[in-house]
């Protein structure tokens, strides 16, 4: 990534300095001031402060800067006097210098969120404290900057997270032990309060779920420590729908219960093409069971047909001969009423 797209995440707070030594102060149990401070070594503490501490003209170059600076920038014994700050701190513009010449003579100070430019090319994020320099000077510039790459990854997880967790096919929300909804990503917004988040966080569930079929369960699930799964019918307006619903325990740091996390789908297409699959295979039974009964009623109706036709055609037919027939007859009959039975009994 290049310095001018770093430069582009820039942030800035302007502070009043709120702070200052009160001549005459005295200790907590009222004995005499302490004189530590008029005892410490100064350039020791800012060869060592910080992990940078750059003073820079009201140009923006750098004039001084501690042994740690050299480090961190790592620019080692070559040190950093005589670089403009822009070639350190991704952002540094002219308009920018201008500002914090300004917040300095109102007696406040600026911290400023940015990435650091190694000698290397490496981009690190920090924040800088800018400030004067406490003797009514307004140069040089005092740049105290601290690094914060690993907070700054762990915000950038976390936001990763967050648009993950509002951009899922799920609708996902936070709830107190209370029921009282604290967090919905924009799907359970759009499932619950048809896309207004206003109208679903701080309300409590069961706005939307039957307290006896839902709520209770999974709330006794929830201060159990375990999982729960449910569904639930939703009507909403003319519509009907199923939301199907799982919550699992919110535990903070310290192990401790402090509510619940909730999933919610719509599983009303799922329900429509399970009830389409039903339907289909009860089709399919029928057709096979016709199938069937088809097949058993083809042979004692062929048997029927076949003796009646015979009887029709042969009038010259002695009397056992049609005696036989007409028992074939009787037989196939019987056998049709028998699988006539059995299907008015499936």
């Amino acid at each position: 990534m290049s310095t001018r797209e770093k430069s582009q995440t820039i942030k800035i707070d302007i502070r009043s300095l709120g702070y200052g030594r009160v001549e005459g102060g005295r200790a907590r149990d009222g004995t005499a001031p302490s004189n530590h401070f008029d005892r410490l070594d100064y350039r020791f503490l800012f060869e060592h402060a910080y992990d940078a501490i750059l003073l820079a003209d009201g140009r923006g170059t750098v004039v001084a800067a501690n042994a740690r600076a050299d480090d961190f920038f790592g620019y080692g014994a070559e040190g950093l006097a005589g670089l403009p700050l822009k070639a350190l701190l991704a952002g540094v513009t002219p308009s920018l210098l201008e500002e914090i010449r300004s917040v300095i003579a109102q007696g406040r100070y600026m911290r400023i969120q940015a990435f650091a430019v190694h000698k290397d090319g490496v981009f690190s994020a920090v924040e800088a404290v800018v400030m004067g320099n406490g003797a009514r000077s307004p140069e040089p510039v005092c740049y105290l900057i601290r690094d914060i790459q690993s907070r700054w990854n762990a915000e950038q997880k976390l936001l990763s997270a967050y648009h993950a967790m509002d951009n899922t096919d799920a609708g996902i929300g936070i709830a107190d032990m209370r029921g009282v909804v604290t967090y919905a990503n924009r799907m359970m917004a759009g499932l619950l309060g048809a896309g207004d988040e206003g109208a679903v966080v701080g309300h409590h569930l069961d706005t939307w779920f039957e307290r006896k079929t839902v709520l209770d369960p999974m709330l006794e699930g929830i201060r159990a420590g375990k999982g729960w799964t449910g569904e639930q019918r939703q009507l909403c307006g003319d519509k009907a729908g199923w939301l199907q619903v799982s919550a699992v325990p919110d535990v903070n740091e310290d192990e401790e219960l402090c509510g619940m996390v909730l999933s919610l789908r719509d599983t009303a297409e799922r329900r429509r093409a399970e009830i389409a699959e039903q339907q289909a295979a009860r089709s399919r039974a029928m057709a096979e069971s016709l199938a069937v009964a088809c097949h058993a009623l083809g042979q004692p109706a062929t048997v029927v047909l076949s003796s009646a036709e015979v009887l029709k055609l042969d009038t010259g037919m002695d009397a056992e001969a049609r005696r036989e027939i007409v028992d074939l007859c009787y037989s196939a009959a019987i056998q049709l009423r028998t699988v006539l039975k059995e299907m008015n009994a499936k």
